[in-house]
Parts: C-alpha cells; sequence; structure tokens
C-alpha cells in the first residue's frame, strides 16, 4: 500500500500548538502483557502518545524500557498521579518523566547504540558540511582518494562482522549488507550480475545518502560508498576488487550505480 514508509529516528519530537510535551520512561520487567498495561493507564488519563520506542538494557536483559513523547495538555491526572499509578503496576520497576526543554529532543537515554556498538547521529547537511571542508583541504582528487580508501576498510569491517557473528557467504551476506544500509539510512541497495566466478557485479544504491549531502556537482561524488562496496565484495568474493561509480545522483542521474571488477 506505501511505498515508503519513512522512519524518523527517536532523537527529537515535534510540539504543534496547544500540545505540553514530555518524556516518559517507563522501566519494565520484560513480562507478557507490560506494556499495554502501561499505556491503558496512560490512555485512562486523556494522556496522548505520539511517539514511542522499547529498548532492552544490555546489562539486564530481563529489564526494558518503553520511551515515549506524550502530551499531557488534556492530562485527567498530574504527572505525580501519573506516576504512582504506573509503579503501582506489577510489571513496573521505575518511572521517570522529564520535560525536554527548551528543545524538544529525546533526552532521557544515552548513550546511542547501534547493536552493541556506542553510535551517533548525524544529518546528511552535516557530512555536507565535513565533505566540503575535506575537499577545500584536500582537492576533490585528494578527497577522492581518503574517501575510498576509508569506506573500504569500513566495508571491509562491516563485510567481515556480518559474515563472523551471522555466520554468513555469499548470497546471504549480500542480502545483510543490503539489510544494514536500509537499517541505517544510507540508501537502497540493489545488486545485479553478481558472478562469482568472474568477482564482477553490477550494484545499484539510491536515495545515496553521500550524493544527497552533495548534490549538483559536476563530478561523481560516492567516493567514500564506492570504497565501502569495494570493501564488503572483497569479503563477499573472498578475492579483492575494486568498485567503479558509473551514475550519480549528485550529478543528476536517477541513481548511483557501481561496477564492481577484480582488482588488478
Amino acid at each position: 500500500m506505501f511505498s515508503e514508509l519513512p522512519k524518523r529516528t527517536f532523537s527529537m519530537e515535534e510540539v504543534k500548538p496547544g500540545e505540553k510535551l514530555y518524556e516518559v520512561c517507563i522501566i519494565l520487567n520484560d513480562v507478557r502483557g507490560a506494556i499495554s498495561k502501561a499505556a491503558k493507564v496512560l490512555a485512562d488519563a486523556n494522556v496522548n502518545i505520539k511517539t514511542g520506542a522499547l529498548f532492552y538494557i544490555p546489562s539486564k536483559p530481563e529489564i526494558g524500557t518503553w520511551t515515549s513523547f506524550v502530551d499531557i495538555s488534556k492530562a485527567t491526572l498530574s504527572l505525580q498521579d501519573l506516576k504512582e499509578k504506573l509503579q503501582s503496576l506489577d510489571a513496573v520497576v521505575d518511572v521517570r518523566f522529564e520535560e525536554p526543554r527548551p528543545v524538544p529532543y529525546e533526552v532521557i537515554h544515552f548513550p546511542v547504540l547501534h547493536g552493541d556498538s556506542r553510535a551517533i547521529i548525524m544529518g546528511t547537511n552535516t557530512f555536507a558540511a565535513l565533505w566540503e571542508g575535506f575537499e577545500g583541504i584536500l582537492s576533490p582528487s585528494g578527497l577522492e582518494a581518503v574517501l575510498y580508501k576509508v569506506g573500504k576498510n569500513i566495508g571491509t569491517y562491516t563485510a567481515t562482522g556480518l559474515k563472523d557473528t551471522y555466520d554468513l557467504e555469499n548470497k546471504d551476506l549480500i542480502s545483510a549488507i543490503v539489510q544494514v544500509a536500509r537499517a541505517l539510512g544510507w540508501g537502497i541497495i540493489e545488486f545485479h550480475d553478481i558472478n562469482f566466478k568472474s568477482f564482477t557485479g553490477t550494484i545499484i544504491m539510491k536515495e545515496s545518502f553521500e550524493a544527497l549531502a552533495r548534490q549538483k556537482k559536476p563530478y561523481k561524488v560516492c567516493h567514500w560508498t564506492r570504497g565501502y562496496f569495494a570493501g564488503c565484495m572483497s569479503i563477499v568474493f573472498e578475492n579483492p576488487v575494486e568498485a567503479v561509480e558509473v551514475k550519480c545522483l549528485a550529478t543528476g542521474a536517477e541513481y548511483c550505480e557501481f561496477k564492481i571488477k577484480e582488482k588488478i
């Protein structure tokens, strides 16, 4: 029904006129029905749940948190009464309310994790500023070499991690690489004509973050991405390969396209 289902990182919320925004973090035992009971308390008090997310605490797998932005402008209970009512539930360990002022950022959770690794969130505008700054120092050709090398190292690391952690190879490993790019917002990847004998293939990337960060350029810009693909596919093929960008969204193409070929 929907061709696109964008997700917004749980880091900031929009505040509509008349709303009174709070963030609530409910720490729960991992038991069936815990979230529905907590949600009923909020709904019965006329609290509007706007955005929510579930997290497990890595060091305490039996405990989880349900954190939500809520509008309490029409609530029939005070925050203290809400907290006490939630804490009276058997499944609830603790409750914390926080008013995100002066800006509606998510402020309760830290650090941000990707899997078990520490992560940071950066918008494409930030990448654009970084890339442009580096290019001013290194020149376009110098930046191209640096980004390709860095991307290749990261691609090698990522594919090796997927291969070893989940015991993947060949087409399954390729599928996991597609998942990673989509989950992290890098782009939508399609693999075509992958040949495990000649170590060649074509990769199409739609909505490339690197190209979108550096639009309307007279030259192709996805050097980090092509390096990343070269690193990933070297692990997939178990043979060194390189990647060449033949089409780029930044130059006006419909999507970015990369050719994989054996390293000479």
